[in-house]
């Protein structure tokens, strides 16, 4: 059995491993949930910026084709400066808002960056752009150019520009056709279930300078990324995903990024980490307010148990006195229950000895037999009070031991050595309690007494075999001789042996039977 104390112990250290596994398991499940809400927020920025590069795409590839019929169409009159003679322009251009799906504004500059026409109807020509980035780069050789986001001169509106070169018939700048596109296509692609105030998208030059960008004003036009890891660590990655905290908002957000392999343009979708998280944190608060009510519920039943275990504890101590009392009393018993057992064997040993004094009075054979058999029966008690004695058997007995003694007694008292009689026993270790063992141990003392005196003749020898049996909740005793045996039943003999067998079986509550078989059989059975 535990002691009190350290069923205590067990129980602090099992409560502190239940609330150190809780806390554990609840803890790898909010950093499973943590990745899962991330890896959710990158899935998004990463369609986002898929469907932003084919929508990008898409716009360029079609201001393309447009800038292309506008050359094809300044060319076929005669070049730039015959067309700002004819006024032919705002005509044209305007018929090609219709082929733009977002009606977008179309220009035509000169070589000195004067307006020639425009798709609007209510503009003058009196405009110059010379001193835009996107003339000068066309001025200095390149044939088509994505310009950043401006306010522009036309409309006021924020846009962005894509333009081509119209070369002369020398190869030389005669002009300039460009798109003015609005970025209002980019709130049209963002996802219905996304934040508006959060969820970011842009595009990018090369440089970093900003063309188009969620929520841009004038004046963060001027606002680049060029100095991020987005155009210097990440420079040479056509697409990734990646945590910034160095984005134009200053808030640390998971952006992700694809480059378009014609044209000199990145493009981004952000969600700001915070958001990406937020599902998580009100997983977390309420998680984490769920746990501390278990600890403290696990706290309370684990002061209730100790307080109960102390409870137990003061009363396994007063019953450990008790039990001490108590052992004390018994042993006391059991003392007293030996000193009986002995006075009882050593009384019954003297009246054994005054039987035998005065059996030698008489010469009569009958009276003498008579005073063996009282000494036999004597003898087969004082054996059990003697084993109780010894054995501090309290009250049962080892049938098997017993009946090895009560053979040896028997077997020196009837001379079985000198008249080549051999006994032998066959029992298992029963135990019998001390009021079923006097009369089972005298009608077994009657039946072998029996097979001594009447199983063999003068000078025969044979065999005694005593055996015990436990079948089937019943023990069975058998004394079986190798003599001359009876001549028919007799189990309603009228001898005192018989008589006291009859008792002694009754008593039990078992039945005895007496048969020839190659010599005597006595068989008494008995409950268990």
């Amino acid at each position: 059995m535990i002691p009190v104390r350290d069923m205590r112990s067990v129980l602090y250290a099992t409560a502190v491993l239940f609330a150190v596994a809780v806390i554990g398991i609840r803890g790898v499940f909010l950093w499973l949930d943590y990745d899962s809400a991330l890896d959710r927020a990158r899935g998004a920025t990463q369609d986002l910026a898929l469907l932003m590069e084919e929508y990008t795409k898409r716009s360029l590839e079609t201001s393309d084709l447009l800038l292309g019929e506008i050359i094809a169409f300044v060319r076929l009159r005669g070049g730039v400066g015959a067309l700002s003679e004819t006024g032919d322009a705002h005509q044209y251009l305007a018929g090609l808002t219709q082929k733009s799906p977002a009606s977008d504004l179309f220009l035509v500059i000169d070589k000195d960056g004067d307006l020639v026409g425009t798709s609007n109807a209510t503009q003058s020509t009196s405009v110059n752009f010379a001193d835009r980035p996107w003339f000068k780069a066309h001025r200095a050789g390149a044939e088509a150019f994505v310009g950043g986001a401006i306010v522009g001169r036309i409309t006021h509106d924020l846009i962005y520009t894509y333009s081509r070169r119209i070369p002369d018939l020398n190869g030389d700048l005669d002009g300039i056709a460009q798109v003015a596109l609005r970025p209002a296509f980019l709130q049209e692609i963002s996802r219905p279930e996304a934040d508006a105030g959060n969820v970011v998208l842009g595009l990018w030059g090369r440089d970093g300078r900003v063309i188009a960008r969620t929520g841009l004003t004038p004046g963060q036009i001027d606002t680049g990324v060029g100095h991020t890891m987005l155009f210097n660590e990440l420079e040479a990655q056509r697409a990734g995903t990646y945590r910034a905290g160095d984005t134009p908002d200053g808030v640390e957000r998971i952006v992700s990024f694809r480059r378009l392999e014609r044209w000199p343009v990145t493009v981004t979708a952000s969600i700001p980490v915070a958001t990406a998280l937020a599902a998580w944190r009100a997983g977390f608060y309420w998680s984490a307010g769920i746990t501390s009510i278990f600890l403290v519920a696990l706290g309370w039943l684990t002061w209730i148990g100790v307080r109960l275990s102390q409870q137990t504890e003061a009363t396994q101590s007063q019953l450990q006195q008790a039990n001490e009392s108590l052992g004390k009393a018994l042993s006391d018993k059991v003392m007293l229950l030996q000193e009986i057992h002995h006075r009882v064997k050593n009384n019954l040993q003297v009246t054994s000895s005054l039987l035998q004094m005065q059996s030698r009075r008489f010469t009569d054979p009958n009276v003498k037999a008579a005073f063996q058999e009282t000494q036999d029966r004597l003898r087969s008690i004082g054996l059990i009070h003697d084993i109780l004695y010894r054995k501090d058997a309290g009250r049962t007995i080892d049938l098997q031991d017993y009946l090895e003694r009560l053979i040896t007694e028997l077997s020196a008292t009837y001379g079985a050595s000198a008249r080549g009689i051999t006994v032998d026993l066959d029992a298992e270790p029963i135990m019998i309690d001390l009021d079923r063992g006097t009369p089972l141990s005298l009608a077994v003392t009657e039946a072998i007494s029996n097979a001594f005196k009447h199983a063999f003749g003068p000078g025969e020898g044979g065999r005694i075999l005593v055996s015990a049996r436990q079948i089937d909740g019943r023990i069975e005793v058998t004394v079986r001789d190798t003599g001359k045996g009876i001549s028919g039943p007799q189990e309603n003999g009228s001898s005192l042996g018989m008589k006291l067998i009859r008792s002694f079986a009754q008593q039990l509550g078992g039945r005895f039977s007496l048969e020839s078989d190659g010599g005597t059989v006595f068989r008494l059975d008995i409950p268990a």
